[in-house]
């Protein structure tokens, strides 16, 4: 009898605690009274709130649920024990935050992820906790973090690293036997161009050395990532698969040995003017005068550098190799937009020198609307802010109560038909669900929207690019989502792969029908990689040296 009353109260006690929550939930949501708090979603059971739901469908797809489910009722509070999550959508609650937020130190909420899924050292981690931080040590994680960037993978320097890449891909890519005048098909384009592109862009960063001497790796570096995919500052270990560790502890011991054969002494660094943008076993000046700093601040072992060099891999391949994958295929999906940025391209390719200028065509118009829509489309992130000190009111409704992290996420703005609307009516002229080229250009020509619509089937639109008043979309479309090596780079390693590829050899879908249907279901999965449902096939021929 006992056993039968414990089993009646397992079931009856949950079915309660849903339906009183849910009552909860749509009383306060819909209660019009001022600065009240987010109502939390319905849950099962107390004080374990949400946290099964998280643990069995992981952070990317429970979020996902939830905005699908709950979202016209947002802001509201996600639940893990003692953890709260405030999901925000209205883009002015976000900027909100985000501003309350500049007074915190940027890199606090991620020292888990520094400590547990990069490996740094707990020695280390007051280095990027900041607050306990020397004014000479802040000053050089400083400089190695924000000010190197800059130096390097910004204008003329950046020019010259594009060179680099561009000789890497175009010998890789040749070396793969293409034909001319007869396709090769790649059954499985992401696989190929995974490998392909992110063993350049490491051999670009690192030296080619590296591939030799660490022969796994590019397949541990995705194993890694994989595994992380779902890490999201502030959630419970149990969260993230623990399967990152054995990947992880391989980068660590493969990227040591690189750092002790080519970055050992005090004087390894070749970083002089005279001293060539890139060296083979020490990789490009950028790498080499980071990892000297890291080298020279007191209690900073092979650990901490190692751990770093892991930082800028991520850094570099996590958003770049899929967002550039993502660009190559929607452009192959429209042949005229393939064509013409051919031609474009052609514009800025010396043959005889085998080299792109770049910085000019990453300026195009069209390519930076491009780049944006690909951000906007096929990239998921999402922001995350701890709220440690006060209060945050939202807007006269509502409030973000202190000790809890509001979070946001990318796609939830990007299909908002009614925000972007609002924004700018133009860009909503497609529907927000496929990618346009266009989007982000206010045209050369005033055409009616028929005569739009029907032109950008066949042409591509001129016009000069602009985000002017999209400044509330800016977590869809912004900086963030390029945050590491910094969007500079990321646009002119794509502008660069698309140069290659376009100008030196011939791609086309083989089945454009069975890709349209390969394309992502936009609100699945609310952060990580976007990838298609099904493998993308191609086939690749290399053009007539007289055409390119």
């Amino acid at each position: 009898m006992a056993l039968l009353l414990i089993a009646l109260l397992l079931v009856i006690i949950p079915i309660l605690t849903y339906y009183a929550s849910r009552a909860l939930f749509y009383q306060n949501a819909n209660n019009k009274a001022l600065g009240k708090r987010p109502p939390t979603i319905p849950y099962l059971v107390p004080g374990i709130f949400h946290t099964f739901s998280l643990a069995y469908e992981g952070p990317q797809k429970c979020f996902a649920t939830l905005i699908n489910k709950f979202g016209q009722h947002a802001p509201f509070t996600v639940k893990s024990g003692l953890l709260s999550f405030v999901v925000l959508q209205d883009p002015k609650h976000i900027e909100t935050v985000a501003q309350a937020s500049k007074q915190q130190s940027p890199h606090a909420l991620y020292i888990r992820m520094y400590a547990e899924a990069l490996g740094y050292p707990k020695a280390a981690l007051d280095l990027y906790a900041i607050e306990g931080v020397g004014g000479k040590e802040k000053e050089a994680f400083q400089y190695a973090h924000t000010t190197l960037s800059q130096k390097y993978l910004t204008g003329a320097s950046l020019a010259s690293i594009s060179d680099v890449y561009v000789s890497m891909l175009s010998r890789s890519l040749n070396d793969k036997m293409f034909q001319i005048g007869s396709w090769t098909q790649i059954e499985d384009f992401w696989s190929f161009f995974q490998q392909v592109i992110t063993r350049c862009t490491m051999e670009t960063l690192f030296g080619s050395a590296i591939s030799k001497q660490y022969r796994g790796l590019i397949k541990d570096y995705w194993m890694f990532d994989d595994a992380i995919e779902s890490f999201m500052p502030g959630m419970p270990r149990l969260f993230t698969s623990a399967s990152y560790q054995g990947p992880r502890d391989r980068l660590h011991e493969g990227i040591e040995k690189w750092l002790k054969t080519n970055h050992s002494g005090s004087e390894f660094a070749k970083i002089a003017d005279e001293d060539p943008i890139w060296d083979e076993h020490k990789g490009l000046k950028f790498i080499q005068e980071r990892d000297d700093v890291f080298a020279k601040i007191e209690g900073k072992d092979w650990k901490t550098r190692t751990a770093e060099v892991l930082s800028v891999m991520r850094c570099s391949n996590s958003t770049l190799v899929p967002s550039t994958f993502w660009m190559i295929v929607e452009t192959l999906r429209k042949p005229h937009l393939a064509k013409y940025l051919t031609t474009e391209i052609s514009q800025y390719h010396s043959p005889k020198a085998a080299t792109y200028d770049v910085n000019s065509f990453v300026n195009k118009p069209i390519f930076q609307s491009i780049h944006t829509e690909i951000g906007r489309l096929r990239m998921a992130t999402y922001m995350i802010r701890n709220n440690t000190v006060d209060d945050i009111p939202l807007d006269e409704h509502w409030t973000l109560p202190k000790g809890t992290s509001a979070i946001a996420f990318s796609q939830d703005i990007a299909t908002n038909t009614e925000l972007w609307a609002k924004a700018r009516p133009r860009t909503v002229e497609r529907p927000l669900e496929e990618f346009w080229a266009e989007r982000f250009l206010i045209p050369d020509k005033q055409l009616s929207k028929p005569q739009r619509e029907k032109h950008n089937n066949f042409k591509v639109e001129a016009g000069k690019f602009s985000i002017d008043g999209l400044e509330a979309l800016d977590l869809a479309i912004g900086d963030q989502q390029y945050s590491g090596l910094g969007r500079e780079y990321i646009k002119a390693i794509q502008a660069s792969t698309l140069a290659v590829l376009l100008s030196e050899f011939e791609l086309q879908l083989c089945d454009p029908e069975a890709t349209d249907a390969a394309m992502p279901t936009l609100g699945e999965t609310a952060f990580g990689t976007v990838r298609s449902l099904d493998k993308i096939a191609v086939r690749i021929r290399k053009r007539r040296p007289d055409e390119e």
